[in-house]
């Protein structure tokens, strides 16, 4: 079967391999949580080839594209514009300012300490911020992203003129304009952004970002999550509207990982956070980060989440806008401070931790003023701080 895109159901819930330009079908199996239930083992999928290195050329090019990349899809459409150069140009300026110095940061200041190495990270309220999420934790397996943006699915390329694709990639970029200069996405602004025709939802992002950090796309599948924690994959109109998504992607050095991004809800009054966070757990142990995540955590109607991270997570990175600092004092935590807190910006001014203050003001308590980078709400007031907590080990 030739590859190509027939239609939108083509890249929803499908796996659709290029590898010399054919694909065969098996029975889907069953080999954990994260796979498909066993019965739905009599789904067609399709079969991986033998050399687990490859990629699926369609959705890589889409991508690459989106990316602002040369590429066959491009070549094909004979797109011809500013677009590649402007989003270059952007995007080694926001690299050298702020992934870098993250990277550099985490490197030397041996974040991860080998005895809390794991595959998997939590990243609760990120939208699609996939580009934080790698920078601070390249080296898990599982990328889990959460938000209350839809994830949304790719058009039917074939019905779009090139007008209309420049206006889409456009779009694609101008989200992430934001979050690319203040270093997060305004709640606000997604609302708007991810909810066009074309630009529908998180993946045009992700997919953005996944391939500006030197990845290629080997599946992108919807899912749902089913009452007993597992997912089910699924397609046509169903995958349309799934509120997972599940993209697996080739690094640069030819490691297999998964970008997985569920739609939900995460305060108190969604009757189905136990189910979402047991299938999180089945994923084994993780480590947690929140950035940018509106205080939500202090809140008492956000107290089945923080009372899962909290229980769940072998280490957290976040800025003073996750879980208040007085959940990490009662000996079972190890925290360290970096940079500086003394104010917030206006909007959350009732948010201000006073016990935080104190001990960002204590030398014995702060690990390091030092801060290579900005992060997090308070650069608007000229500071920026970050927590490295780490359970303590029994």
């Amino acid at each position: 079967m030739k590859l190509g895109y027939k239609s939108i159901g083509l890249v929803i819930g499908m796996f659709i391999v290029s590898c010399g330009g054919t694909t065969t079908e098996k029975e889907a199996k069953t080999t954990s949580k994260v796979e498909a239930s066993k019965e739905e083992e009599d789904k067609k999928v399709v079969e991986e080839p033998k050399d687990s290195i490859y990629i699926d050329s369609f959705f890589t090019d889409v991508a690459l594209t989106i990316g602002g990349f040369e590429n066959n899809f491009a070549k094909k459409r004979k797109l011809v514009s500013t677009y590649p150069a402007t989003v270059s140009a952007h995007f080694s300026g926001f690299t050298k300012s702020k992934m870098e110095p993250i990277t550099n940061w985490v490197n030397e200041n041996k974040m991860i300490p080998e005895s809390y190495a794991c595959k998997t990270l939590f990243y609760p309220l990120a939208g699609a911020d996939f580009v934080y999420a790698d920078a601070f934790f390249s080296n898990v397996r599982n990328y889990i992203l959460v938000g209350l943006e839809k994830p949304g699915y790719l058009p039917n390329y074939d019905q779009l003129t090139n007008t209309d694709v420049q206006s889409y990639l456009n779009q694609i970029f101008n989200s992430l304009d934001i979050s690319m200069k203040s270093g997060f996405f305004r709640t606000k602004s997604m609302a708007v952004q991810f909810n066009q025709k074309t630009v529908n939802g998180t993946l045009h992002s992700l997919l953005f970002y996944l391939v500006r950090r030197g990845n290629k796309i080997r599946k992108i599948r919807h899912f749902i999550l089913k009452e007993n924690s597992v997912i089910k994959y699924t397609s046509g109109t169903e995958g349309m509207f799934s509120p997972g998504l599940d993209i697996e992607f080739l690094t640069a050095d030819n490691k297999v990982k998964n970008l997985f991004y569920f739609n939900t809800d995460l305060s108190d009054a969604n009757t189905k956070l136990d189910n979402f966070f047991n299938w999180v757990s089945a994923f084994g142990e993780h480590h947690t980060m929140l950035k940018a995540a509106s205080y939500l955590n202090s809140r008492d109607y956000f107290s089945k989440t923080r009372n899962y991270i909290l229980k769940s997570s072998n280490m957290i990175v976040q800025d003073d806008s996750g879980i208040p600092y007085k959940y990490f004092v009662d000996g079972t935590w190890d925290v360290k401070l970096y940079g500086g807190y003394k104010k917030v910006i206006p909007l959350f001014a009732s948010r201000i931790q006073p016990d935080m203050v104190k001990a960002y003001a204590d030398t014995a308590r702060l690990t390091s003023k030092y801060l290579p980078f900005r992060i997090g709400y308070n650069v608007a007031v000229g500071e920026t701080n970050l927590q490295v907590i780490y359970k303590k080990k029994q």
